[in-house]
């Protein structure tokens, strides 16, 4: 068998490398390994699968603002005949909000998103609370509100349209696990697959999500990623807010609450406890967090939530990179022919469409040539270098807004 990429993982990230290596007319076969085809457990499909621009890095803006473009032209981009490609995105601003004591460091997160070409206002609160009169601004500071460039889609669909049409330009899919690495001097050179079969490869790219740090470990490489548990809950509300946004509120016992519009009713995500929140397979909605957390933190906050019933819930799993919660993007440093596109904590399906450029020019190119992914190396380890950028709705201190 001639030798070619295999991109272990075809959730969003693969699926979105998969597509540019391809669109880029990378010689030689390329594949990707993905037992589930129907992504019944995927973090992606089981995502939030929402778009903000409102990050402390700029990278990070950059990388929301090429995805938010992509996504909107998904037609021009992963059409096969011309047909339209619809994604159900929603255009939705986001609201991030932040206790007094968080103020300056949300300025400095807006000065970053301005100049990154995020479109974005910083209110100061109360002062500026009509812009929001859903808003209850008790114990708030300031909040940063989208413009444009926000919002939401189906994820189920971007990942079906990112796989025709991959493959369509010739990327195969298997319905495989990848169970070994074979290493000799420094260089991966075979892929063993669940069915006993083997690949021999020139690169491999771990795009494994959740389990990426079990794959890294076939090649005896450690990666600080865990699969922690997120509950999604679905409710509704006889007294609705009227223009409900994205919301993110941190402030709620030191525990992050994400919410936003969803198929009529509303959708929040929020997250364990520091001290339960550990690395788990499970995927059982955690019901006790709706009562204990989401019901009281969205009544505290929100006109119209005083009284919600909840109607749906289900998890998924963020593949939790535990040193900074950025992803880690690139080739290992001592195995050169593995790359690294995993660790993303949350961001995953607003980030894919960078990820897959980048990892294509890093492919074909020998470098980077749109934006510079390079702070996200995994030489930063090493180097004790984290970077300060956390998912919102991922904070535990009340000071804390982007």
């Amino acid at each position: 068998m001639n030798k070619e990429i295999v991109i272990v993982g075809g959730g969003i990230i693969g699926s979105s490398i998969a597509y540019h290596l391809a669109r880029q007319g990378r010689g030689g076969r390329i594949a990707v390994l993905e037992p589930d085809l129907s992504y019944a457990r995927s973090s992606t499909t089981r995502s939030a699968s929402a778009l903000r621009t409102q990050f402390n890095l700029g990278i990070n803006v950059a990388m929301s603002r090429y995805g938010y473009a992509f996504f909107t032209a998904a037609t021009t981009h992963l059409s096969l005949r011309g047909e339209i490609v619809d994604l159900r995105l929603e255009a939705c601003p986001y609201l991030v909000l932040s206790a007094p004591e968080g103020v300056p460091r949300m300025r400095t997160a807006h000065q970053q998103q301005l100049a990154n070409g995020a479109d974005v206002d910083l209110l100061l609160l109360p002062r500026d609370s009509e812009r929001v009169q859903w808003l209850k601004t008790q114990g708030l500071g300031a909040a940063t509100l989208g413009r444009s460039g926000e919002g939401w889609l189906e994820p189920m669909l971007a990942l079906q349209a990112l796989r025709r049409k991959s493959e369509s330009l010739g990327v195969v899919f298997i319905p495989q696990r990848a169970t070994g690495l074979d290493v000799h001097a420094g260089r991966i050179a075979r892929v063993a697959l669940g069915n006993g079969h083997s690949i021999a490869i020139d690169t491999v790219i771990n795009a494994a999500g959740a389990q990426a740090a079990q794959v890294a470990a076939m090649a005896s490489v450690s990666l600080p990623i865990e699969a922690r548990k997120r509950s999604a809950f679905v409710f509704r509300s006889a007294n609705p807010p009227s223009g409900f946004t994205n919301l993110v509120d941190p402030t709620f016992g030191n525990r992050g609450i994400y919410a936003r519009p969803y198929r009529g009713d509303f959708l929040a995500v929020t997250s364990p406890a520091p001290e339960l929140d550990h690395h788990t397979d499970d995927m059982t909605a955690d019901l006790a967090l709706f009562h204990d957390i989401v019901r009281p933190g969205l009544a505290r906050r929100v006109v119209g939530f005083e009284d919600v019933q909840l109607v749906d819930a289900w998890a998924g799993h963020y593949e939790i990179n535990t040193f900074d919660q950025n992803g880690i993007i690139g080739r290992h440093p001592d195995v050169a022919n593995f790359v690294m596109a995993c660790g993303f904590s949350g961001h995953g399906v607003m980030h894919a469409p960078a990820v897959g450029r980048g990892i294509a020019e890093l492919l074909t190119a020998g470098r980077y040539e749109t934006l510079d992914l390079s702070c996200f190396r995994f030489e930063r380890f090493a180097q004790n270098m984290r970077l300060d950028d956390v998912q919102a709705s991922e904070h535990r201190q009340t000071a804390a807004g982007v």
